[in-house]
């Protein structure tokens, strides 16, 4: 399932709202459409940023992931 939510604004608005994204995620009040978004403490996370540009616009994204609870033992059944 997919969650986007979608903003305009300056630059100043940008950082004011990443500022705010990472004062949400350190206390676990970050939402998204509602639904909260908490980074687990027990696994590892894997972040990266990247950078794309052509010749109508540049894209700057930020991702991280990490597994849900009990992924890795239903991959070990599996096998």
């Amino acid at each position: 399932m997919d969650y986007d939510e979608k903003y305009v604004g300056s630059r100043a608005d940008f950082l004011k709202f990443m500022q705010e994204v990472m004062k949400k995620m350190s206390s676990r009040s970050l939402t998204v459409e509602d639904g909260v978004i908490e980074l687990p403490d027990d696994v590892e996370l894997e972040y990266k940023i990247k950078f794309d540009e052509d010749e109508e616009e540049s894209k700057l994204s930020i991702k991280v992931c990490w597994p849900k609870p009990g992924a890795e033992k239903a991959e070990d059944e599996e096998e």
